[in-house]
């Protein structure tokens, strides 16, 4: 399996079919994880991109939700992706699949998908 080419193509095509909406525009909270529909926000994209990826045939392990500060100094939601060229970052603020260390970000968390637990990232 082309497991790169998978990630990039789902990365562009929910990209493409989200309209960035906030928590508090479209649920009247500050946070509400759910899988993006029509509109979301970035974890939205990032449980989508996972939900997807996953009916594609990769394994948990290989998709974690990271959190991360932007050069902005929001605070943000991607999805790290293992594949067959390595891990990359797949995020609604670009088109292509980045690798980590390329992204003006400092790192925080992410969720290991097979126990269930947050650690620490660090690239």
């Amino acid at each position: 399996m082309n497991s790169y080419a998978i990630a990039e193509r789902i990365n562009s095509q929910v990209n493409a079919s989200v309209t960035y909406k906030t928590d508090l525009e479209q649920y009247d909270t500050p946070e509400f994880w759910k899988e993006a529909g029509a509109f979301g926000d970035c974890e939205d994209y990032a449980l989508l991109k996972r939900q997807v990826l996953l009916k594609s045939g990769f394994d948990r392990k290989d998709l974690h939700l990271a959190c991360c500060w932007c050069e902005t100094g929001g605070y943000h939601c991607v999805l790290l992706c293992n594949t067959d060229k390595g891990w990359f970052v797949l995020d609604n603020r670009y088109t292509w699949p980045m690798p980590p260390k390329s992204l003006p970000y400092k790192w925080d968390k992410a969720l290991d998908e097979v126990d269930g637990k947050w650690y620490a990232l660090s690239f």
